[in-house]
């Protein structure tokens, strides 16, 4: 019997009949079929959510980006153009003729430029500029725009955080000195020199690079650029003609050095000898220097870093530095990609707290005098109105001078397509009508592609500039 019991046993251990084994094969194929589709799902929604996520930052990073530079625009060190000083009681000498041309050979530069540049340190267009003093640049995606920003470095060379003190770049160094801003009386003159003082330096070349004004007297207001100075006979010689030759009755002075050697002049603790105190300097410490930022931001379509022969909307910037011994706008760095477009308004500050309209030809008046807080021909500090500038449309220089507030508009696209997604929608980079519709100017088409976009916006107050015009109220 026990025999017999496990012969029965053995007769129940039988295997898996084919059909139960494609059963099991069957259902273990479904359930790992299942787990890969959870996988992919899961991982392309990490993948959509990384592409999103990379938009919004390069959207922000590159608002972020503008706004630091735009925040030191204006910035010169203590120096404040006549036509933004309301303690300057005559006509503005230094009201911009024309635009600088940001493209222009620094070698070239004359002393009406650097005025014109120090009056204008925010400027756009919907073309790329281009020149001698710009390199390389590969080209501009349509329908975006150009800003330039200008300024001084807010740190000292060899300073925390700053870049040591570099022959060949171009540095500002403004005077602080009274002697300096009262430094002596003309001794003569000819269509484009006068002869210094007997306080004036004796060594040659010391105030090469120094823009000189007439602060009193025959040809008051006239500002020129030292090009040459010879110390025997204290003559400096200028890059333009007087427009009223001084005579011994034009008192000079110095305002600031922009270039890159000499700066001679000093820091308020000052000693001058002459009378009234002037020239020389026998005491004191020489003025900071502080390096010349000229950056150029734009979009252009660039090879995708991972390479297919695609190509990627990105944020570039040119800064004014040396390139192979040269003083140049530099070939742009790549900054930020997927940043698609770039559209800018300029808030312009046309009109006083009065109503009445800013006119430099005239020196400032005041709605009171004895208070002196409401100047009627100037600006206040605040935008009345806000422009695109462009070829159709382009800003003029009276324009751009008052420019005190800036509003930013990016178009932030992914680097990569989503599949199954197409961007139908049409983006409006700019101020809506007052019916709320976008103007045909401002509009970006629908792509009808694969990428997702958004735009981002942002505006803020050009602080160096506003804040020179405003007044308290009584």
């Amino acid at each position: 019997m026990m025999r017999s019991a496990h012969r029965n046993i053995r007769c129940l251990q039988a295997g898996l009949t084919l059909v139960e084994l494609m059963v099991a094969m069957t259902i273990s194929l479904m359930v790992l079929l299942a787990l890969v589709s959870v996988y992919v799902n899961l991982a392309r929604a990490n993948d959509e959510m990384a592409k999103s996520s990379s938009l919004i930052d390069n959207g922000r990073s590159a608002l972020q980006l503008l706004q630091n530079d735009l925040v030191h625009a204006g910035y010169w060190a203590g120096f404040v153009p006549q036509f933004d000083d309301l303690t300057f009681e005559h006509v503005p000498a230094d009201v911009p003729t024309s635009i600088p041309d940001v493209c222009l050979d620094p070698a070239s530069w004359t002393g009406a430029y650097k005025t014109n540049l120090i009056a204008v340190p925010v400027q756009t267009s919907d073309v790329l500029p281009s020149g001698t003093g710009c390199i390389s640049f590969p080209a501009q995606r349509a329908g975006t725009d150009v800003i330039m920003i200008r300024h001084l470095e807010t740190c000292v060379p060899g300073g925390l955080n700053c870049d040591t003190d570099t022959a060949g770049r171009l540095y500002m160094q403004t005077s602080m000195c009274a002697a300096e801003k009262n430094a002596g009386t003309v001794i003569g003159a000819t269509s484009n020199s006068i002869v210094l003082d007997s306080h004036a330096s004796t060594n040659n070349g010391a105030y090469t690079g120094v823009t000189l004004r007439i602060v009193s007297g025959t040809g008051m207001g006239q500002l020129r650029n030292v090009t040459t100075y010879v110390g025997s006979s204290r003559t400096a010689t200028f890059d333009s003609p007087w427009t009223v030759i001084p005579d011994t009755t034009s008192v000079y002075a110095f305002e600031y050095a922009l270039g890159s050697s000499a700066f001679p002049l000093h820091r308020r603790d000052c000693v001058g000898t002459g009378t009234p105190a002037s020239l020389p300097i026998t005491g004191g410490t020489l003025a900071d220097k502080r390096r010349l930022i000229s950056n150029i931001y734009y979009i252009a379509d660039l090879p995708h870093p991972d390479g297919g022969g695609r190509t990627v909307p990105t944020l570039m910037r040119s800064q004014l530095d040396l390139s192979g011994g040269a003083l140049v706008q530099r070939a742009p760095v790549r900054l930020l990609d997927g940043v698609e477009a770039l559209r800018v308004e300029l808030g312009i500050d046309n009109t006083g707290k009065t109503g009445a309209a800013v006119n430099y030809a005239e020196a400032v008046h005041w709605e009171d005098v004895s208070t002196k807080m409401r100047p009627t021909n100037r600006g206040d500090g605040s935008p009345d109105v806000f422009k695109r500038c462009t070829t159709a449309d382009p800003c003029t220089a009276d324009e751009l001078m008052n420019v005190v507030a800036v509003k930013l508009y990016v178009l932030a696209r992914s680097r990569d397509a989503s599949q199954g997604y197409t961007d139908s929608k049409v983006y409006c980079l700019g101020e809506p009508d007052v019916d709320g519709s976008c103007p045909a100017a401002n509009t970006i088409a629908a792509a009808n592609d694969n990428f997702k976009r958004h735009v981002f916006t942002t505006s803020m107050r050009l602080t160096n500039i506003s804040g020179r015009r405003e007044t308290p109220e009584p």
